[in-house]
């Protein structure tokens, strides 16, 4: 468990994605996905966005679906401020988690190669204080659009949804996927500290899925061939893996991650 540093600086935001090497196209990148008017209506209709960043510019040249719903801000606010107006609207006590997420998420970065690059996915949620003055807390889901002939990320696809009603306060998750092990990480914002969580075994996995789909302790028993209290067993395990109180918190907290 480590302490987070403080406080919170855009630069050092910055420099820790090493912005301002790199070289791309905003039109050539914002085609690729942006001449799509059904992903945006798509988008509009479940009440997600969708943004491409570009690491150079830390700017958006491409933003879809319903901005102002989810983050509370309007599409052209950020279009014009960038991704420091965007991490601006975060509460203070969520700057020390997201800076450190930005850190677990480079650090990861640099283990993968160019393969493992392209498969990269990061999903991670902090607080967003929106124009009406509701706080929302955000899920982010980003994975590598593009990278350069060295392997480097130049452009992040992300995609946000509000889950305000399915996550207590006072914590940020994070979950890192994509090189030869996946990763999980609580931020605990009373404490400023970082942690990483162990995953779910196979067996943890199996049970949660079905948890997941509806079945009780003794449908899964029978199903897996294992004895009720071995089920039980592996259901606290899990809350305790994840310092969780209760099955819906779990099961709310491993579809969001997708970890099942």
């Amino acid at each position: 468990m480590g302490l987070i540093a403080c406080p919170f600086s855009f630069n050092e935001y910055k420099r820790i994605w090493n912005s301002g090497g790199l070289n791309e196209d905003h039109e050539s990148v914002a085609n690729l996905i942006g001449n799509n008017p059904l992903m945006h209506e798509t988008l509009i209709m479940q009440g997600h966005a969708l943004a491409v960043m570009d690491v150079k510019t830390m700017r958006y040249p491409l933003i879809l679906g319903d901005v102002e719903k989810v983050c509370g801000w309007s599409t052209e606010y950020f279009y014009e401020a960038g991704v420091e107006g965007y991490i601006s609207k975060c509460p203070d006590r969520d700057f020390l988690g997201l800076e450190e997420t930005s850190k677990l998420i480079n650090s990861y970065v640099a283990t993968l190669n160019k393969k493992q690059v392209k498969q990269f996915r990061v999903i991670y949620d902090y607080q967003m204080k929106g124009k009406d003055g509701r706080i929302r807390r955000i899920c982010e889901e980003s994975i590598a659009l593009k990278t350069n002939n060295e392997g480097h990320i130049t452009y992040f696809m992300a995609y946000v949804s509000d889950i305000t009603h399915f996550k207590r306060a006072g914590k940020q998750h994070m979950h890192l996927t994509g090189g030869n092990t996946s990763r999980f990480f609580e931020i605990n914002n009373e404490t400023n500290t970082v942690a990483e969580l162990t995953l779910l075994t196979k067996r943890e996995q199996e049970i949660a899925k079905l948890l997941g789909e509806g079945f009780n302790s003794y449908e899964i028993a029978e199903k897996l061939f294992i004895s009720v209290n071995t089920v039980n067993t592996h259901r606290q395990n899990m809350l305790k893996k994840f310092n969780l109180v209760d099955a819906t918190e779990l099961m709310n907290l491993l579809r969001i991650y997708r970890m099942i």
